[in-house]
């Protein structure tokens, strides 16, 4: 027994060490997981912050407020110099900017609203919100149309879309040819290097080439805009509710996905390549339609019509697509693959302004007029590699800009930024 005396002692002893030990391991752990439950509400505070700035600009839009004052300078946002910002806290008050607050630019175009300026219908303006709690940022960026509801778009790392603001006819990352020579062009050029093969030597009298771009093109459309997740509320059709002889219409601000080949009227299904709908579309609409996946084009036949005014109908292509279909109205075309716009049935213009948008990742081929000579249609081309103006594109009016080469036809190619300027013709965040 003498032996085993204070043994309790050297165990109790024993036990205390452990369990220093155990607080010792625990004491970083537990400071980690302060700080980050510190962080976590911090981000959800900015986070809530930047929603109230966008909320404040939407409200303030709608009701047609003439005051500004609180309003950020565009160059200030995007430098976010807090020494510029004019900080507001969640009740639209000055705040030290060392606690929560929010700071909001709009931009009209390419201007600052700013002063009295009052809001005009249909118009699209783009709203940047910056919300910080403690020196942590988040940023909403959306571009609004009054009239929307506002929840559309996306934040800072994804979604939503932009303003895009070009100065010429033509911004090509390659060489710009020339090859027929009763052309006509009347606008600035940019390229890397120019070849003409006309007769008028457009290059040499120095009123059209201006050399390399220096500004970023913007060309390759980023892969979430063919993703189902990057539309809010859109809706799957595995069937159509319409014989094709009817009209396929899609309802203002209505989104609606489509695999490809689609059913139609119950249980008939169209095999092959072709869309012998019409499509109607109201503003602000979306269709995406999944292309074939043999590589093979998607042929549009029968007609496509968007709004006449206010945001165009918008139609998405996760492939290649051939459209021999008049066109009418404000429309947008977004394509994964390549886009021939076809000039077998261009269709005639109606006595409203007629804005069409073309991007795609592939090539743009356009071989159907579209110009002052035809009517009020004016387009803007956009490809990440090449774009054609063919022969039979005898007249162009608008912008266009590609990553590659771009090679005139057409007789006449004119510059105008409409399409750039007009409400809704935004295009998507994240381009390169």
């Amino acid at each position: 027994m003498k032996s085993q005396r204070g043994s309790v002692t050297v165990i109790a002893v024993v036990m205390l060490l452990f369990l220093m030990i155990i607080a010792v391991a625990w004491l970083p752990m537990m400071t980690m997981e302060k700080t980050a439950a510190s962080s976590d509400y911090r981000e959800q505070q900015a986070w809530y912050a930047a929603e109230a700035g966008y909320k404040r600009a939407v409200a303030a839009l709608e009701n047609k407020n003439n005051e500004w004052w609180w309003i950020t300078p565009e160059n200030y946002i995007q430098t976010s110099d807090s020494m510029n910002l004019r900080h507001l806290s969640l009740d639209g008050n000055k705040v030290d900017q060392e606690k929560i607050w929010y700071a909001v630019g709009i931009m009209k175009g390419t201007l600052d609203i700013s002063g009295t300026y009052t809001p005009e219908d249909n118009v699209a303006y783009q709203i940047t919100s910056i919300g910080s709690c403690q020196g942590i940022r988040k940023v909403i960026r959306k571009v609004y149309t009054l009239g929307d509801n506002g929840e559309t778009g996306g934040g800072e790392e994804g979604g939503g879309e932009e303003v895009l603001d070009l100065p010429g006819l033509i911004q090509s990352g390659g060489k710009v040819t020339v090859k027929n020579s009763n052309n006509t062009i009347i606008g600035s050029i940019y390229g890397s290097d120019k070849e003409d093969q006309s007769g008028d030597k457009h290059f040499n009298n120095g009123d059209n080439w201006q050399g390399n771009y220096t500004g970023a093109l913007k060309t390759k459309i980023p892969d979430n805009v063919f993703e189902k997740s990057f539309y809010t509320n859109i809706k799957t059709l595995d069937v159509l509710p319409v014989n094709n002889n009817e009209a396929f219409v899609i309802g203002d601000k209505e989104q609606v996905y489509i695999e490809w080949p689609i059913g139609y009227y119950k249980d008939e299904w169209n095999k092959g390549n072709n869309w012998n709908y019409q499509i109607r579309g109201g503003s602000g609409a979306v269709l995406f339609i999944n292309c074939p996946k043999n590589n093979n084009s998607l042929y549009l036949t029968n007609g496509i019509i968007g709004p006449s005014s206010g945001a165009p109908l918008t139609l998405v292509f996760d492939g290649n697509v051939i459209i021999i279909t008049p066109l009418q109205g404000n429309i947008r075309i977004f394509a994964k693959g390549s886009v021939k716009l076809d000039s077998s049935n261009s269709g005639n213009p109606t006595n409203n302004e007629e804005l069409l948008m073309v991007m795609a990742n592939g090539d743009i081929d356009m071989a159907r007029p579209w110009g002052t000579v035809n009517g009020k249609r004016y387009a803007f081309l956009s490809s990440n590699a090449n774009v054609i103006l063919e022969n039979s594109c005898n007249n162009f009016c608008g912008q266009i800009q590609a990553q590659g080469n771009v090679i005139i036809w057409s007789s006449i190619a004119e510059y105008s930024n409409k399409v750039l300027k007009a409400p809704g013709f935004t295009v998507p965040k994240g381009m390169s």
